[in-house]
């Protein structure tokens, strides 16, 4: 049966002959057609398509060109005024990032103390009420560079900020620093940025650790008064994001007498140690390793105790000793020549005229003193003149 189907299924196929297609061009209706002036306006349209593109890729192939190298920005930046810098924080987080950073305030400071530059600090006074203090920082520049005409302008106002006769705000790679009771104020004058620290004591310094990069505070915590044979600093590092942290430091007694002192990696004061108006020091605080030291000195250093005057001589810790109490034609600077050795020089000036009141915030570039003269006006205290040269 099988055979029969199978059979019976051959002849059907065999019977099946082609089929003839004739396949003619189909013609559209004329509603489907476009007309000529259909044809036109496509062609104004698409124009103007193609051009985009062609332009789009030319914008492509612009912006695959080469950026600015990072480098060349930050040099472009450091050249750049202050208050410009200030705004140019908001155009991008990578700007507002290179400027904030330490490394560029630095290049900062490094570019624009290649010409003499003043710091100068008032305070309103102690008598002014808690709303009305204020704390105004200038700085001052001279025109050209053989030019005596100095510019001056207002950087920044500090409020609810006083300080007494005797107070510094000495500048440290542009930062001004000051204490204010409890709290210790850094303060950024090109950027205007000013951090607030608590402190445990009345007595606080800033510098600076050059090879870390990094602001530190030594802080006095302990009083020597206690006797309790032993003394307990704070060292407070800054942080480049606005982080701190803090480490305690311990060492001998001894008697500061001074305001400290900032000098290429140290931080400089007078002192009697061990015995009180006996042995006079200069106590030496290492930034970078965070350690102190005594250096032994003259007499004469420290004697005027919170009148005596130290500064930085060529890099090096000096002090003019004079009498404050009364006029003077003939001064001594004595000069800490070697710290290890505790070796000083001295030399002798002789001044055309007599001087009284006077002070001194250091040498400027060519080893010049200056000596600006104290002002003493009960409602606008000059808390400090310092340089930056």
């Amino acid at each position: 049966m099988k055979r029969k189907e199978e059979a019976a299924k051959d002849r059907c196929c065999n019977s099946l002959e082609p089929i003839h297609l004739d396949l003619k061009l189909t013609r559209l209706p004329a509603k489907f057609l476009m007309k000529t002036h259909q044809k036109k306006l496509l062609c104004r349209v698409e124009s103007p398509v193609l051009l985009g593109t062609a332009i789009k890729r030319e914008d492509d192939q612009k912006d695959k060109l080469d950026p600015i190298p990072f480098d060349l920005e930050v040099e472009i930046l450091t050249r750049l005024p202050a208050k410009s810098l200030m705004k140019f924080q908001c155009v991008s987080k990578m700007w507002s990032f290179i400027i904030r950073s330490q490394r560029f305030v630095d290049s900062y400071y490094a570019l624009s103390s290649t010409r003499s530059r003043f710091t100068v600090t008032f305070s309103n006074g102690l008598f002014a009420e808690d709303d009305a203090r204020r704390l105004f920082i200038f700085s001052s520049s001279y025109e050209e560079e053989k030019s005596s005409s100095l510019v001056t302008k207002l950087d920044i106002t500090i409020p609810f900020v006083t300080l007494d006769y005797r107070s510094k705000c000495p500048s440290i790679h542009g930062f001004v620093s000051c204490c204010n009771g409890l709290q210790f104020i850094v303060c950024n004058p090109s950027t205007r940025q000013v951090i607030t620290l608590p402190i445990k004591g009345p007595r606080a310094s800033l510098g600076y650790d050059p090879v870390g990069e990094q602001f530190k505070v030594l802080n006095l915590v302990s009083s020597p008064d206690m006797y309790l044979g032993f003394l307990v600093h704070e060292v407070i590092t800054l942080g480049g994001g606005g982080e701190e942290s803090r480490n305690q430091v311990t060492t001998a007694p001894y008697y500061p007498v001074t305001k400290g002192l900032y000098i290429n990696g140290s931080i400089y004061h007078g002192a009697w140690a061990p015995r009180l108006r006996m042995d006079p020091v200069i106590v030496c605080f290492d930034v970078r390793y965070e350690s102190l030291s005594f250096i032994k000195a003259p007499r004469v250093v420290v004697v005027w105790e919170r009148e005596s005057i130290l500064i930085d001589y060529k890099g090096k810790l000096a002090s003019i000793a004079i009498n404050p109490y009364a006029p003077f034609q003939i001064f001594d600077l004595w000069i800490l020549e070697d710290v290890n050795k505790h070796d000083w020089s001295k030399q002798t000036f002789e001044l055309p005229f007599s001087l009284v009141n006077m002070t001194s915030p250091g040498t400027n570039k060519a080893g010049k003193s200056f000596l600006p003269q104290r002002l003493s006006h009960p409602l606008l205290n000059p808390s400090s003149f310092s340089t930056t040269m």
